[in-house]
């Protein structure tokens, strides 16, 4: 039986636990078998043999994507596919400063709560923007009454 967990380091045998062998957690685990199963006949079909149908004529066949590129402090994109909207992920709330030629105009947009979830959300409508186009933003922090003192930069692609 192929094992969840193996120990991976010193042996402690007080424990009963050994450098390569199982931890004890979920054993028998028959979906660790599964799964390598699934994956020693898709690499011999050359495909993934498992895959739906839907899934692979949505995401594959027909290439539809998602509506939004998001952006987030924990993922600062700097690229985004033509087409998409813009979205900011913030904790606060936020007023995004935002320009698509270089500030020689500019757009504010203010985050929206998420009930729930803890997020606030801004959308900038960059849909309608030419590959090689970039928009740039900073962010004003409305509670704390502050500039996030820098500029962010992501280019739209084709």
């Amino acid at each position: 039986m192929i094992p969840e967990q193996v120990w991976d380091t010193a042996d402690v045998p007080e424990r009963e636990l050994c450098n390569g062998r199982p931890t004890g957690g979920a054993m028998p685990l028959v979906w660790a078998h599964a799964e390598y199963l699934k994956l020693v006949r898709s690499l011999m079909d050359g495909r993934v043999f498992d895959m739906p149908d839907a899934a692979y004529r949505r995401y594959v066949r027909d290439k539809v994507t998602g509506l939004y590129a998001i952006w987030s402090m924990g993922s600062r994109i700097r690229s985004m596919l033509y087409g998409r909207v813009l979205r900011i992920q913030t904790d606060a709330s936020v007023l995004v400063h935002w320009s698509t030629d270089n500030w020689r105009t500019r757009e504010d947009t203010a985050s929206r709560a998420i009930p729930g979830l803890g997020i606030r959300l801004s959308d900038l409508d960059t849909s309608a923007l030419p590959p090689r186009a970039e928009v740039v933003f900073t962010l004003y922090y409305r509670d704390a009454q502050r500039w996030e003192g820098r500029d962010y930069r992501v280019v739209i692609e084709a």
